[in-house]
């Protein structure tokens, strides 16, 4: 088990998936893409006040990383 992969280079993650790791945690990495979104939407839109609008953007980026993600680890097909 990887606990903390965040500052790990890709290369490397994936090299240790490949060598036969089988848990690398990544909830920094999805924290970081949530927050990011978060602020730069407020940041394009300081009227913006109803979270559902920021929160979907925020759900959007970790969507997104997940799926940037998922193939690095080797958890799909690339």
């Amino acid at each position: 088990m990887l606990h903390g992969s965040s500052g790990v280079p890709e290369a490397d993650l994936t090299r240790a998936v490949e060598t036969g790791l089988t848990k690398v945690n990544i909830a920094t990495h999805l924290n970081v893409a949530y927050t990011r979104a978060i602020r730069d939407h407020l940041a394009a839109h300081p009227e913006a006040v109803d979270p559902l609008r920021y929160v979907a953007a925020a759900r959007e980026a970790v969507a997104r990383e997940v799926a940037r993600l998922l193939p690095l680890l080797r958890a799909v097909a690339p």
